[in-house]
């Protein structure tokens, strides 16, 4: 029992991997204000992630392995239906800023729900299974995006901008972003979340942010800044003998990553749904698609910076609450 819960522990932490890493690849439409430059992102990413990872080393030393109340579970609940219509929103726009033949949205939502109920009705440890692959190709995909770019890079593009550690910190503040399936790590397995883990897991996604801005700057110098979706601009420059357009590879692979991150979402709804205990069977499943859908419409084209503020918010709330909840249960035992 203990070597599955261990493999338990592994799948849930590589599906976590698989999700977080999807923002390195595909740029948040509206969440950043502009690309920085790659010196100015590295080393204020550094304090960025370095926040991030002190704020999940707390909460998960005292959100332990404890099952989520219904509180928590409902203020979850509500931040994901949130998060998954904002990544609703972020992947139909970028799929149609990528591709040539544009896709109707309600064929796009059509495709990416069902692709998601299948992956949420397959279950948490089925979607850790499939992440393995998709960051598989992840990483064969960075390496040959390097590849094919290399006779274009050089290290006088790289930009020099004077940075000082006030103009740092407040770029760090302001674009900190609390990751939803980092706050779902514990209540992913019987093990929960370990802090060790999710420290790996925040340095790899910034070692991967840094070594795209890198790649990004030494490839187009002074117009990265500029581009809306620089790493597919990467893409699109890049070629490998015969093959002069590798983009369409790319953007496949991180499209897989993205709807392993809204099944993984999907998924945790109708889990954390669950132990609100309103309804059982599908219901949960139809629940959480009705939900996104009203939610879409309410912010598509309208309202997406508010309802970005409100989904940190209830993260923020859910931080508080997992230590509370804690607290609490542990003074009903106490003699």
């Amino acid at each position: 029992m203990d070597r599955e819960s261990i493999f338990e522990q592994k799948q849930a932490a590589t599906l976590v991997l698989a999700a977080f890493l999807t923002d390195s690849f595909i740029q948040p439409f509206g969440r950043q204000i502009e690309v920085l430059p790659a010196r100015t992102a590295i080393l204020s990413g550094a304090l960025r992630f370095a926040l991030l990872c002190a704020v999940m080393l707390v909460y998960l030393r005292w959100c332990g392995r404890q099952r989520p109340g219904p509180m928590l579970s409902l203020l979850l609940c509500g931040a994901l239906v949130l998060s998954v219509a904002l990544e609703v929103i972020q992947g139909e726009r970028f799929y149609n800023y990528v591709m040539q033949q544009q896709l109707p949205a309600l064929l796009f939502l059509i495709l990416v729900f069902s692709a998601a109920y299948y992956g949420a009705f397959a279950g948490v440890q089925a979607l850790g299974r499939a992440a393995w692959p998709v960051l598989t190709l992840a990483a064969v995909s960075v390496l040959a995006l390097g590849w094919s770019v290399a006779g274009q890079m050089q290290f006088s593009h790289l930009q020099t901008p004077e940075t000082d550690i006030k103009t740092l910190a407040g770029l760090a503040v302001t674009r900190f972003y609390l990751p939803p399936e980092l706050i779902l790590l514990p209540f992913l397995s019987r093990r929960g979340g370990s802090g060790r883990g999710a420290a790996k897991m925040i340095g790899a996604v910034f070692l991967a942010d840094s070594l795209l801005a890198l790649l990004g700057e030494m490839t187009l110098g002074a117009a990265y800044t500029s581009e809306t979706q620089p790493v597919y601009t990467i893409a699109r420059l890049g070629g490998l003998s015969v093959f002069r357009r590798l983009d369409a590879l790319h953007v496949g692979v991180w499209l897989l990553l993205f709807l392993i991150k809204i099944s993984l979402y999907f998924a945790a709804f109708v889990k954390l749904w669950c132990n609100v205990k309103l309804c059982k069977g599908h219901c949960p499943y139809w629940i959480a698609l009705a939900a996104v859908m009203v939610v879409f419409l309410a912010v598509w084209n309208q309202n997406e910076s508010l309802a970005l503020i409100v989904q940190q918010c209830l993260l923020a709330l859910a931080l508080l609450t997992a230590p509370l909840q804690r607290f609490f249960r542990e003074r009903r035992k106490a003699p």
